[in-house]
């Protein structure tokens, strides 16, 4: 589903982009995040996942990111969904223009067989466990942990 960087730009600049992201709990509750590579939130650590495919269903979308990006071949009847949200940056993978994304939240449990399976991906330069009540973590990832402690998943 490759799509062209002149037309990408386009779809960025204009429309509103759904992703899936995965939020990837271990057996301490902590939270997996990696650190990107790229705008927006360069350098920041980050959920795992990124665009859908047209035609592609929304479990399909996130059993192929749990894949492309952690190695994992997931169970779709663990993905416990969280919301859609709004994530709305003043610049993108194209530093002059803005973004906007509503992504689609799933969270998964894994143990600690899964856990030693994850792998990097290329689009990561890191990736580490991350304690819920942590505070210095992005406001969006503390926004999704606030939720997904309400529906009592951690």
């Amino acid at each position: 589903m490759f799509i062209n960087d002149e037309i990408y730009k386009v779809i960025v600049d204009k429309t509103i982009i759904w992703t899936v992201d995965l939020i990837i709990i271990n057996t301490n509750n902590e939270i997996l995040l990696w650190q990107r590579n790229n705008n927006p939130l360069i350098w920041e650590y980050y959920l795992p996942g990124w665009r859908r495919y047209k035609w592609e269903k929304i479990l399909i979308s996130a059993k192929r990111k749990a894949f492309e990006e952690l190695g994992l071949n997931i169970d779709e009847n663990k993905l416990i969904f969280i919301w859609v949200y709004d994530d709305i940056y003043e610049n993108s993978m194209y530093d002059w223009i803005s973004s906007h994304y509503c992504p689609i939240i799933f969270a998964y449990k894994i143990d600690e067989i899964e856990e030693k399976m994850i792998k990097i991906d290329s689009q990561h330069s890191d990736m580490k466990f991350f304690n819920v009540d942590d505070k210095n973590l992005h406001h969006y990832i503390i926004e999704r942990i606030n939720d997904i402690k309400k529906l009592n998943i951690i």
